[in-house]
């Protein structure tokens, strides 16, 4: 059960007195007894959703509902087997998303087939992972994230999700607009905000918010809205998003852009994409906004059933002026990456062919991906990455595509999960009764197996043609090499 409707909850919603009628107050007053249900977007990078969902309600008797402004969302109802605790989750074949969540990425209307994607405030990485959906993997993504301490998250969700053409950096969101004036053709900023969503749970409890705290927030979502426009192309869409309903962190950070730059850009209507989403405020308290901010979509809790929210959609109209200034830069050979010469290039190629019966040439080419080396290990570059950021420095690029112990080419488990749907060979499935034995980290001791040990790399899979992850197969065991993080 929820936090009681008490103490922040009620002063935020006195706030809203204007907005809201008592019948309403009382209606959000009402939901917090009922558990907000739990949300999981599926990955069509490894599975076929569809058909994804019908066996997860199978195997964990899940109740859902379609989440009907996203193909890939549903909310669990109710769950035998927690959502976070199954292998299809570690394996990435689902985020687990509040619904709410889902929706900026959902806004972005996306007609090119190769677009440069700016994520601005990017970690913990779930929209991110929707953009990587959204584009099929074929766009580039430029995940930043000012803070240096949600790097390791933001990392790991990318990783395990199996996206490639991504680079993850940490710098403020305010410098792009300067470094890269009209560059993007679609910018996510999914603000930083005091988090007044009105549909407090336990592990997001709602808090106490001041005046100042407001003002504060407000300045720099302010400054990083106006970075995001700056950088973003004529005829490029820019979604600003919080899970703030409070207007000064909302509509009046969007009406403050109007009054610097009036005439750059333009508000698109989502009301009709979301079901049951209000529209923009054009007035609070003592305060008028513009009148195109009814364009804007409020996510109210007692009508949605999610948690608050609030999104807009902008669409850049006229330049916008900026002081260019130069990037940080670094010499990517100082990071160690070195572009494979042909030999290695083909013996790369051939190996995934000849183990996995997988075209790894065609994906390079299809994904517009360089293979690189640093001392032993491979990885696929994005080059969108090399043609248009090469000096940019990052913390992480790409995919570990494998690593050569001695003289053989031990493959990566993300790109095993990624791509092992795909393998015609090299495969080996364990049996049902060892699968706890496997999840749970341990090696499969003396397995039953046609094959001759000789210390290959196979994928592993259950008798359902689950994806299990990477195992080594030794004479007289399976060897384990799940992540230890994983488990």
């Amino acid at each position: 059960m929820n936090q009681s409707p008490t103490g922040p909850l009620r002063e935020s919603l006195n706030r809203f007195a204007g907005i809201l009628t008592s019948q309403e107050i009382n209606q959000i007053l009402e939901i917090q007894e009922h558990r907000l249900p739990t949300g999981i977007r599926l990955n069509p990078l490894k599975v076929d959703p569809s058909q994804q969902i019908k066996e997860l309600v199978e195997r964990y008797q899940w109740q859902v509902d379609p989440i009907s402004f996203t193909p890939h969302g549903w909310t669990i109802t109710n769950a035998e087997q927690a959502p976070g605790g199954t292998i299809e989750h570690r394996m990435g074949l689902y985020y687990i998303q509040d619904a709410a969540s889902m929706v900026p990425a959902s806004l972005f209307c996306i007609n090119e087939t190769h677009p440069l994607i700016l994520d601005l405030a990017a970690s913990p990485g779930g929209k991110t992972t929707h953009l990587i959906d959204r584009t099929r993997d074929q766009g580039f993504i430029l995940a930043n994230d000012a803070s240096r301490g949600r790097i390791p998250a933001l990392r790991s969700v990318l990783t395990t999700w199996g996206g490639i053409n991504q680079v993850i950096t940490q710098f403020p969101g305010e410098a792009f607009g300067s470094w890269y004036p009209e560059t993007f053709d679609l910018i996510l900023l999914d603000a930083p905000c005091s988090m007044e969503n009105l549909r407090p749970t336990p592990s997001h409890p709602l808090r106490r918010t001041t005046h100042d705290e407001r003002s504060r927030l407000q300045q720099r979502q302010v400054q990083l809205l106006s970075s995001a426009l700056k950088a973003l192309k004529i005829g490029g869409q820019l979604v600003y998003a919080t899970c703030s309903l409070a207007p000064e962190e909302d509509e009046a950070v969007i009406d403050a852009l109007y009054q610097t730059v009036p005439g750059k850009f333009s508000i698109l209507s989502s009301a009709k994409m979301i079901e049951h989403a209000s529209a923009g405020l054009t007035q609070f308290q003592d305060e008028t906004f513009h009148t195109d901010l009814e364009n804007a979509i409020r996510l109210w809790p007692h009508k949605t059933g999610m948690s608050g929210f609030f999104c807009s959609r902008l669409e850049k109209i006229g330049p916008v002026a900026s002081s260019p200034s130069t990037p940080p830069s670094r010499d990517l050979n100082l990071t160690g990456l070195q572009k494979v010469n042909q030999r290695i290039r083909q013996n790369v190629i051939d190996h995934f062919r000849e183990q996995y019966g997988f075209d790894l040439g065609k994906t390079i080419e299809t994904y517009q991906l360089e293979l690189f080396q640093r001392t032993d290990q491979i990885f696929l570059i994005p080059v969108r990455y090399l043609e248009r950021f090469i000096s940019l420095p990052f913390e992480h690029i790409g995919m570990a595509l494998g690593r050569w112990r001695q003289d053989q080419l031990e493959p990566s488990h993300e790109f095993m999960i990624r791509f092992g749907a795909h393998f015609k060979r090299g495969i080996l499935q364990i049996d049902e009764d060892q699968i706890p034995i496997w999840t749970a980290g341990r090696d499969i001791r003396r397995p039953k197996v046609e094959i001759s040990a000789k210390g290959q790399y196979l994928l592993i899979t259950d008798p359902s043609d689950r994806i299990l992850g990477l195992g080594k197969l030794l004479p007289k065991r399976i060897r384990n090499m799940l992540p230890r993080g994983s488990f």
